[in-house]
C-alpha cells in the first residue's frame, strides 16, 4: 500500500465488534451504538485502497474465538488482506509499551499498552477503539514524528 495513505490502527475490540457483529443496546432494546457498521466501514475503504489498517501481531492471538457469526478460518481471513499492515511486537514497540505502563496513572492492562505503543511507533494518524480506557488517552501521547496521536472510535 502507499505511503500517502491514511493510517489508522485497530486493537483488538474492533476486530472483536466486526467479527461477532456487535450492536449495542439500552435496556429498553434501543440500538445505541452499531459498532459492526462503524467498523465495516472503514474496512470497506480500505477494501477499496483508501486507508490501510495498521495492528499489532499480538492481535492474532488476542482476536482468536470463533463466534456465532464467524468460523476459525474466516477470523483468520480478517487479517490476511493487503490493506492491513501488521505491526511486530518488536523490541522498540516492547519498550514503548512498557514506558506506557509506566505511567500508573494510564492503569492500562499490558494488550492496551501494545496496542497503544503500535500505533505511536507505526506513525499512524488514528488508534481506533472502543475502549474506553484507550479513548481517554486522546490527545495525550506523542508518536515517533512528533504529532499527537488521535484515539476514536472507528468511523
Amino acid at each position: 500500500m502507499a505511503a500517502s495513505l491514511k493510517r489508522v490502527c485497530w486493537d483488538a475490540c474492533s476486530w472483536i465488534a466486526v467479527i461477532q457483529r456487535e450492536r449495542i443496546y439500552s435496556a429498553g432494546g434501543k440500538l445505541i451504538e452499531d459498532r459492526y457498521a462503524m467498523c465495516r466501514s472503514v474496512l470497506d475503504l480500505a477494501g477499496k485502497g483508501e486507508i490501510e489498517i495498521v495492528v499489532s501481531g499480538l492481535c492474532l492471538v488476542e482476536v482468536n474465538r470463533p463466534s456465532p457469526s464467524a468460523a476459525k478460518d474466516q477470523i483468520v481471513a480478517f487479517f490476511d488482506n493487503d490493506y492491513i499492515l501488521i505491526v511486530p511486537v518488536d523490541q522498540q514497540v516492547g519498550k514503548k509499551a512498557r514506558d506506557i505502563m509506566f505511567a500508573a496513572s494510564l492503569r492500562l492492562k499490558s494488550p492496551d499498552a501494545i496496542h497503544l505503543a503500535t500505533a505511536l511507533v507505526a506513525n499512524v494518524d488514528e488508534l481506533q477503539t472502543f475502549d474506553d480506557r484507550l479513548l481517554k488517552q486522546d490527545g495525550k501521547h506523542m508518536k515517533l514524528d512528533g504529532t499527537i496521536l488521535k484515539i476514536c472510535k472507528p468511523s
